[in-house]
């Protein structure tokens, strides 16, 4: 078994059963936004906290902390029948680099808005927390073993097509497409390299520069299989804009592998160009 994962199934031995899952912080940008409406929201963030934080999104064996930040930039206000909808950006991070940018979320809210894991009907501001939450999870959890987040992607699939059939469709087709994008065929062997991208970095972070470099190349050969087939993959370029330093330092003068990080991630060329001897 892999010294990454096998660390971690040892971190797993110490700790509790009910340890949490997902730690976030989010914040709350009001912009331009009436001062009587941005009382209206003022408790939003510290909610939106609770609800993610006091739920075990997952029991899965591999359980540990995930550190997440939420950005969310509240435009607008309309009112629709008798919910106020407010329209924001929404940007969700997590440590590691999985990282997931909304431009078209709507919700309606007021002091008081119940948030609840177990409402059965479509929920447009919790379920849509939810939804990003699940996407979070499964990319760090196909860092941990081969395809392991497919669970959570399979979950996000679905709370998506129950928000495309509700009465708040807004955005989930352009959601679910992006979705697909992640989970298609030709996306796979990013995923399956994730991996061993998080072994070649805990070997280069525990001083093993030559091991490291044995896994990176390999996550270098999925990366290839992704660009020949989509060139312009946004799952990809998320990936290159997280961890392209990380890149760098393994392949400190190494020619070829840094002529193959330029051709693959133009966005960093010169990071790769100022690592090359």
């Amino acid at each position: 078994m892999k010294i990454f994962l096998t660390c971690i199934l040892a971190f797993l031995i110490i700790t509790p059963s009910d340890a949490q899952v997902l730690k976030a912080k989010v914040t709350v940008d009001f912009g331009l936004m009436p001062a009587e409406e941005i009382n209206f929201l003022t408790d939003l963030a510290v909610n939106i906290e609770d609800y993610i934080n006091n739920f075990a999104y997952t029991d899965d064996e591999y359980e540990t902390d995930i550190d997440i930040s939420i950005f969310i930039m509240v435009e607008t206000v309309t009112q629709k029948g008798h919910e106020k909808m407010y329209k924001s950006q929404f940007q969700i991070k997590s440590a590691s680099g999985e990282s997931f940018y909304d431009k078209d979320w709507e919700f309606p809210y007021q002091p008081g808005y119940l948030f609840d894991h177990s409402k059965i009907a479509f929920d447009p501001l919790c379920h849509f927390i939810d939804y990003y939450c699940y996407l979070i999870l499964a990319g760090e959890l196909d860092g941990y073993a081969l395809n392991l987040g497919t669970p959570f992607y399979i979950e996000a699939k679905n709370l998506g097509n129950i928000g495309s059939l509700s009465k708040y469709q807004k955005g989930w087709s352009t959601r679910i497409q992006e979705l697909d994008k992640i989970t298609d065929i030709r996306t796979r062997p990013l995923r399956e390299a994730k991996p061993d991208f998080f072994e070649a970095k805990y070997l280069l972070e525990e001083g093993n520069l030559q091991e490291a470099k044995v896994y990176a190349l390999k996550v270098l050969n999925n990366i290839e299989k992704v660009v020949r087939e989509q060139p312009n993959n946004k799952y990809l370029r998320t990936f290159f804009d997280a961890h392209h330093r990380t890149f760098a330092v393994i392949f400190q003068s190494d020619n070829e592998a840094l002529t193959r990080l330029v051709n693959y991630d133009s966005y960093h060329r010169e990071i790769y160009r100022e690592a090359m001897p």
